[in-house]
């Protein structure tokens, strides 16, 4: 797997995400708390997940257009640099009455991501050979892995010797270097051809056509089409626990930021082992299990939770979904990259990121509506419900799914290429 790091333009990459996840751990773990912590409200703790979700919603798909027309290097590096800036205006929240202030920054945030994530889904296969795009992927689970052991820890400490303030300081810097790592990538790496000049309203038309083609690819390819389905249910089980998270180490767990912080590290030291091991895994497993196995046992261990809030069972339970999680994760990503050709790659996880976040909108609807007064217990049975839903579904649309190098054949706007 690492060997896949001896091609210069990925480690950089790589090495810049890593960084730059690892921030964003100490955020995920202070924020949420923050917020809490403020307002002492269920519904308010939502609402920071629903705004950062409404830009993958608006933009997923949009985005991803301009992102295969766009140098995608370029993309990369600007949103770095525009998300390291509008982090710095949390340092000014520091009472209730700054709350609408984070809701503006998380707007943000979540906007820059919205080029970002899928221009470096999109470039990650030309930085590597095809038979090197598992490993590259199975990577880039290694860094969420590790980010997520690190992360916990040390921003429940940071949360807590130096408030947000210390947070918000170095998660910037993180999007600093990361913008770093990726100026350093050779130039012609993410270049787009140049196109001819053409009239404003002729240029909204080819837009919107190349719009269309991305959502015509999760209709027309059978890969595509049972992806998107199994991981929109999924993504109303993500939603429910994304609220929730706060109120089951708080109200059914009796913890703090530090529980908060353990679980997370556990569920790192899982996942960590599935990217080490994800790689042997696929020569003896078909893709569609270690999919469908990461899902159900999400539903199981959301079954636990709420009726054993234990710690020292909770750990190794979440270990052991981070490790199932994984091998699912890469699985998704890897079909997604090879279902299509170079130049729609954008549109695809653009449309990949709109559709799926809707879902997790109803999720998170569904949760801050709820939360404080049906309570956590019957809706993470809700959240289980649908884990196992999503498996289910895996398994009949994508059971004769295979990782395979993928076509690179031009084609032409308005059509759609299909590797079924």
């Amino acid at each position: 797997m690492f060997a896949v790091l001896k091609q210069r333009n990925f480690a950089l990459l790589w090495t810049g995400q890593i960084v730059s996840m690892a921030g964003d751990w100490l955020l995920v773990i202070a924020l949420p708390f923050y917020i809490y912590q403020l307002t002492g409200s269920v519904l308010q703790t939502g609402l920071m997940f629903m705004i950062e979700i409404l830009p993958r919603i608006i933009l997923g798909s949009i985005a991803g257009v301009f992102v295969d027309r766009w140098n995608r290097r370029w993309t990369m590096l600007i949103a770095d640099l525009l998300r390291a800036g509008s982090l710095l205006l949390l340092l000014l929240a520091h009472s209730r009455d700054f709350v609408w202030l984070i809701y503006c920054v998380s707007l943000l945030e979540a906007i820059f991501s919205q080029f970002f994530t899928p221009a470096s889904n999109a470039v990650t296969p030309q930085l590597v050979k095809d038979e090197q795009l598992l490993a590259a992927n199975s990577l880039e689970s290694f860094n969420d892995a590790i980010t997520r052991l690190v992360g916990p820890p040390l921003g429940g400490a940071i949360f807590a010797l130096w408030s947000m303030s210390g947070v918000v300081l170095l998660d910037s810097l993180t999007f600093l270097f990361s913008a770093l790592m990726i100026l350093l990538i050779s130039p012609s790496i993410g270049v787009r051809e140049k196109q001819a000049q053409k009239a404003p309203a002729e240029t909204v038309r080819q837009v919107w056509h190349e719009w269309l083609d991305g959502l015509r690819l999760v209709g027309k390819n059978r890969t595509v089409k049972g992806v998107f389905v199994s991981m929109s249910l999924l993504m109303i089980n993500q939603g429910i626990i994304n609220v929730l998270l706060v109120v089951i180490v708080k109200v059914l767990m009796h913890g703090n930021e530090l529980t908060f912080s353990w679980l997370l590290t556990a569920q790192g030291v899982g996942a960590l082992v599935g990217a080490l091991l994800i790689g042997m895994m696929s020569k003896f497993i078909r893709p569609v299990f270690l999919l469908v196995s990461g899902l159900a046992m999400i539903g199981i261990a959301l079954i636990i939770l709420a009726y054993i809030p234990v710690l020292l069972i909770d750990l190794p339970v979440l270990a052991l979904v981070g490790l199932c999680a994984v091998g699912a994760m890469v699985v998704v990503q890897t079909l997604l990259q090879q279902a299509v050709a170079d130049q729609y790659r954008g549109r695809l996880f653009g449309t990949f990121s709109t559709i799926t976040s809707v879902w997790m909108m109803l999720g998170m609807v569904i949760a801050s509506l709820f939360g404080d007064s049906v309570g956590a217990v019957p809706l993470l049975d809700v959240a289980a419900f649908f884990s196992f839903l999503a498996a289910l579904a895996g398994l009949f649309m994508l059971f004769n799914a295979r990782l395979e190098p993928s076509s690179e054949a031009p084609l032409e706007v308005g059509t759609v290429p299909l590797q079924e």
